[in-house]
């Protein structure tokens, strides 16, 4: 019965309240007042019954007593004058029907007869009201006389009590529209008034609208809507204020964005250009250590020159590489480092990547196994990237497994739930690990889990980085799953089939 008041206004649903209380509060008094007047009526018509049967009886006493029936039907046809008297019936001492009267307009009392039971009573049945009463004379019972009566007393006042009910249901009904479109006003005018200035608000962005008062402001003990009108025009202007906060504070945002992106292209430019210029000078230097060491022109005359010679080599060597790492990670993030897809070997490239760091592991007793399916099919990627990207994780792991640890590689091949297939690259070690709060740290560009000043592990936190950017370039991912002293696995996600649009070299 609520359900259809969901859609329907405030007003309507005030109205509709104040209409079904009242008509229910009619209809049950009315009700309650038939009720009563049934209970009374049903006693009354049960009293008359009892004593027309006392007076009617006291007045066959003759008749019973000299045996005059006639006499006797005489005095009960008395009854004819009341309509509601079906029959009535006279019993002599021995319980013999002595004279009867039947009300010939009653369709009941032609189809009944008198009956044979004379226990005294006063009843109203389902179809009839019935009363047996004996007759006595100087204490001696000397007859008995039964009244039949029907229910149309009770019949006639229920369907009079039923039509003014239903009139004055539809009266109060009525009286009740006027008065509670009349009253509700004063409830759903301020409510209305509240949605209709949220509405504006909503739609014009404007914070500085207020919802205007019905009442008055000054006693708003009094009247809950001034309450929550001012509540609410105290919201609006905390929003208000809050809003030209956020726009004061977005306007410096911006900013500070444009200015951080500007000193970025800056670094990043400056890197760019800095590494071009770097690496003439250390090329040169790599290549006179490299003459130096090998003594192309001959020994030299002291051992620590050649051991000085190797240091500037392996010194050399590592700052080219970091300068390498730093211009691409500029490039990837300036959005200026292309691919060149091909076929590749996903086996090779890992055997070659395991080649390059074999010698330090081998010095450190590190084992390195591999678990890779012969028949993989080839995935299309940079040759290049590709080796950088596995060879930056073997080196991580390389030099952060203790010595006599282990190093595992495994390949293959998972199925997604859109149907495709994607390469997955796990290297896993037993090297010292890092907790969930260092792996994201180790994302970040120069992070470092461990960044003292005297750190046991060196490095300049740019591979992971680098090999996140290489990855999305791929499309693909890298993840880390690691633990404080268990170890570390780095999984690399490349989707197998190669995206839309790629242009690749089908062989390997």
């Amino acid at each position: 019965m609520l359900l259809p008041l969901k859609n329907t206004s405030i007003k309507q649903r005030l109205t509709y309240i104040i209409m079904a209380i009242s008509g229910v509060s009619v209809l049950l008094t009315t009700l309650a007042i038939s009720i009563i007047g049934v209970y009374n009526l049903r006693a009354t018509i049960l009293r008359d019954l009892d004593i027309s049967a006392s007076i009617v009886g006291d007045r066959n006493t003759a008749a019973l007593l000299f045996n005059d029936d006639k006499l006797a039907e005489s005095n009960l046809n008395v009854f004819s004058v009341q309509q509601t008297i079906s029959q009535a019936c006279l019993y002599n001492q021995m319980g013999m029907l002595f004279a009867s009267y039947n009300n010939k307009q009653s369709e009941k009392a032609r189809s009944s007869s008198c009956p044979s039971d004379l226990t005294e009573r006063a009843v109203i049945g389902k179809k009839h009201i019935e009363v047996m009463k004996p007759i006595v004379k100087m204490q001696d019972k000397i007859g008995s006389i039964y009244i039949e009566s029907t229910l149309e007393q009770i019949t006639s006042y229920i369907e009079k009590q039923t039509r003014i009910a239903l009139a004055v249901v539809i009266a109060v009904l009525g009286i009740s529209y006027l008065m509670a479109t009349l009253f509700q006003r004063t409830i759903s005018r301020p409510i209305l008034n509240l949605a209709d200035t949220a509405r504006q608000v909503s739609i014009r962005k404007d914070y500085s609208i207020r919802a205007a008062y019905d009442g008055d402001a000054e006693r708003e003990y009094n009247n809950e809507l001034v309450i929550l009108t001012r509540s609410f025009n105290d919201m609006l202007s905390e929003i208000d204020a809050r809003d030209h906060q956020l726009k004061a504070q977005n306007t410096e945002l911006e900013k500070a964005k444009e200015l951080a992106e500007s000193a970025n292209r800056a670094k990043s430019h400056f890197l760019a250009n800095i590494s071009h210029e770097l690496r003439t000078p250390l090329n040169a230097i790599i290549g006179f250590s490299s003459i130096l060491m090998n003594q192309l022109f001959g020994p030299m005359g002291d051992q620590k020159y050649l051991e000085y010679s190797r240091d500037i080599n392996e010194s050399g060597s590592h700052l080219l590489d970091i300068i390498n790492d730093i211009l691409d990670l500029s490039k990837a993030e300036a959005g200026k480092l292309t691919l060149n897809y091909e076929e590749v070997h996903v086996g090779k490239a890992i055997n070659k990547s395991i080649t390059i760091v074999a010698e330090r592991a081998a010095k450190s007793k590190i084992e390195i196994t591999t678990d890779i399916p012969k028949m993989l099919p080839p995935l299309v990627a940079d040759r290049l990237r590709l080796i950088q990207i596995i060879l930056n994780v073997l080196s991580n792991a390389v030099k952060f497994t203790e010595e006599g640890g282990s190093m595992h590689i495994s390949v293959r091949l998972q199925e997604t739930e859109s149907g495709t297939s994607n390469f997955i690259i796990s290297i896993k070690d037993t090297g010292i690990g890092m907790g969930q709060d260092d792996i994201e740290k180790a994302f970040q560009r120069f992070g470092q889990v461990d960044s003292g000043l005297n750190r046991k592990y060196e490095g300049t936190g740019l591979g992971l980085p680098l090999t996140k950017k290489l990855m999305e370039l791929h499309h693909g991912d890298v993840a880390i799953e690691s633990e404080l002293g268990r170890g570390t696995n780095v999984i690399l996600t490349f989707p197998a089939v190669p995206p839309v649009g790629v242009e690749y070299t089908p062989n390997d």
